[in-house]
C-alpha cells in the first residue's frame, strides 16, 4: 500500500496567510515565558524533531522542566494567535522555512540570537540557511534545524534500459546544464517511453530556486518580469514542449504509480525526498541512484528554532536550542524523522556516512553536501508564495488544457503584478 509523506513538501503555490495580519502583530509580544521558576514551553510539529532528541533534552536540563508540544500542520497560526493575544507563548518554537518571511516582518517579537553569544556557533551552520532567519538590519531570529539542498534522482535499471549512463559522475556529466537534461530525457523517452519530468510547476519551481532572486526584492520591487523569473518559465514550456512533462502532480498517487512502474525514473528533489521514494517505492530499493541537479542546486524547506522575546530565561533557552541542534542530535533526528542537518558537523557523523541499501548503497550525504556548500543566497519576501501563484496557475493551464505559452505568461505576468500591488 502506498503512503504519501507531504509533509514536507513546499506549497509554493499556496497562498499565504495575508500579509496584512503579520502587520497587526506589532508590539504584540508582551507576557513571559519559561521563567526561572515555570517550566519551558517548546513548540514543534510531527517529525520536526526526533523523539529520542527531545526526551533526551528533557533530562539534560531537569530544572528547566522542559514541555513539548506537538502542533498540527499550521503551526503558524497559532503563533499568530498567541501572540496577537500575548498568552501562551511559548519559551522555545519551530518556525518552518516558508513561514520565516512572514515573521521576518516581525523580528521584535523574537530574541535576536546574535545579543546571547552565539557568533561561535554560526560557522557551523550554512550562511544562506542563516540568511533566511535574518533581518534587513542583521538580527538573527533562529537556528535552522535541517536543509532541503537539492538532487536529481533517478532509477539505474531504467537508464540502464535505455542504454544511457547510471553512475553518479557519469549522469552528472551528462545532465549538467538544463539543455543536456532535455537531451537526455529525450534519449530516455524514445528508448522506454518514460517521462523525465512530473511537471512544468516543478521544472519552474526549480529553476526559481536556483537564482538569487524570486518574485519580490528586498526593496519591495515587483521581480515578475526579470530575467531569472523569464528564464524559469522559458525552461519548464521547453520540457513541456519537448513531450518530457508527465504532467502529474508530485506526490500524489498517480505521482507514486509511475515512480513504481518506472514511467517516472528521474526527479529533482530535496533531501527529505528521500524518505518520500522509500515509504513509497519500497519494492525498487537498490535501484536509485542520487546525483547533483542540472543548472545547480536549489533549497527546498528547511526549519528554525526561534527564541521568542517574551522568554523570560533567555539563556536556558538558548542551551536547549544548542542541545537540540548539536551535530551528534541532528544526526539522531537524520535517523528518526528524515530530517537533512544543517549543522555541518553533523554531515561527518557515522549516521549519516552510512551506504543506503536503497540508493544502491550510495552514501547520498556526499552529494547533498556539496549542493549545500554551492547554494546560492536569494532573498524570500513575506509575498513571494502570493506573487508565484499566478504563474504556477497558468503553467498549469498550459501543461492540462493547452493553453497558448505566450498568452499565459501576460496572464500570469498581470495576475502578478495586481497581488503586488494589492500588498502595497
Amino acid at each position: 500500500m502506498m503512503t504519501l509523506t507531504p509533509r514536507h513538501r513546499r506549497a509554493l503555490g499556496t497562498v499565504a496567510v495575508a500579509v496584512t495580519a503579520a502587520v497587526s502583530l506589532s508590539a504584540c509580544s508582551g507576557g513571559t515565558s519559561g521563567s526561572s521558576d515555570g517550566p519551558m514551553t517548546l513548540w514543534t510539529w510531527p517529525g520536526g524533531l526526533g523523539e529520542s532528541v527531545v526526551d533526551a533534552a528533557k533530562t539534560q536540563f531537569p530544572d528547566a522542566k522542559l514541555e513539548v508540544t506537538t502542533i498540527g500542520d499550521d503551526v503558524k497560526q497559532k503563533l499568530v494567535t498567541v501572540f496577537t493575544g500575548r498568552s501562551g507563548i511559548p519559551s522555545i518554537t519551530g518556525i518552518k522555512g516558508e513561514d520565516m518571511p512572514y515573521f521576518l516582518q516581525q523580528a521584535d517579537l523574537f530574541t535576536d540570537l546574535k545579543t546571547l553569544g552565539i557568533d561561535d556557533k554560526l560557522a557551523d551552520f550554512p550562511a544562506w540557511k542563516l540568511a533566511e532567519a535574518t533581518t534587513a538590519d542583521g538580527k538573527l531570529i533562529g537556528l535552522p534545524t535541517d536543509i532541503g539542498p537539492t538532487a536529481l534522482y533517478y532509477r539505474t535499471d531504467v537508464l540502464a534500459a535505455a542504454g544511457l549512463p547510471t553512475d553518479p559522475a557519469e549522469v552528472a556529466a551528462a545532465t549538467k546544464t538544463w539543455d543536456d537534461y532535455f537531451a537526455f530525457g529525450e534519449k530516455l523517452k524514445a528508448a522506454t517511453g518514460a517521462y523525465l519530468e512530473v511537471s512544468m510547476e516543478d521544472v519552474f519551481t526549480k529553476v526559481m530556486g536556483q537564482g538569487e532572486t524570486h518574485f519580490v526584492s528586498q526593496d519591495g520591487e515587483f521581480l515578475g518580469e526579470s530575467a531569472q523569473v523569464k528564464k524559469a518559465w522559458d525552461t519548464a514550456v521547453e520540457a513541456n514542449q519537448r513531450g518530457l512533462v508527465a504532467g502529474i502532480q508530485d506526490g500524489s498517487p498517480d505521482w507514486a504509480a509511475a515512480v513504481n512502474n518506472g514511467s517516472l525514473p528521474t526527479l529533482l528533489g530535496a533531501a527529505w525526498y528521500q524518505g518520500d521514494l522509500k515509504s513509497n517505492a519500497p519494492d525498487t530499493s537498490g535501484k536509485w541512484n542520487v546525483t547533483a541537479m542540472p543548472g545547480g542546486p536549489a533549497n527546498i524547506g528547511g526549519s528554525f528554532l526561534t527564541i521568542p522575546a517574551s522568554t523570560g530565561n533567555k539563556e536556558e533557552a538558548l542551551k536547549i536550542v544548542d542541545f537540540l541542534l548539536s551535530p551528534e542530535n541532528q544526526a539522531t533526528t537524520y535517523t528518526e524523522v528524515g530530517n537533512f542537518p544543517s549543522s555541518t558537523a553533523a554531515l561527518s557523523q557515522p549516521a549519516l556516512q552510512e551506504p543506503d541499501a536503497f540508493f544502491g548503497g550510495q552514501v547520498t550525504t556526499d552529494v547533498f553536501r556539496s549542493a549545500s556548500e554551492n547554494m546560492p543566497i536569494s532573498y524570500t519576501s513575506p509575498i513571494d508564495n502570493e506573487v508565484a501563484a499566478p504563474f504556477i496557475t497558468e503553467l498549469t493551464n498550459v501543461q492540462s488544457q493547452g493553453k497558448d505559452p505566450k498568452q499565459a505568461w501576460t496572464d500570469a505576468l498581470a495576475a502578478a503584478k495586481q497581488v503586488w500591488e494589492r500588498s502595497k
